[in-house]
């Protein structure tokens, strides 16, 4: 998304590994994109849902 301010992630792919979650308000995820090293953090409105979804022994 243009909002992001990780401007290199613009249009990439990845994995959400992990959830910020306070008090049932989600404020942001932990995502392991698919061609960077490094996992990556991003509020919520810089992600687009693509509608994949993996199980746990995926990545294990």
């Amino acid at each position: 998304m243009d909002n992001c301010l990780q401007k290199e992630c613009i249009g990439k792919k990845g994995v959400i590994t992990g959830i910020s979650e306070e008090n049932g308000i989600i404020y942001g995820y932990a995502v392991d994109l698919y061609d960077k090293e490094n996992g990556y953090y991003f509020k919520t409105d810089c992600l687009k849902p693509t509608g994949k979804q993996f199980k746990r022994e995926d990545f294990c």
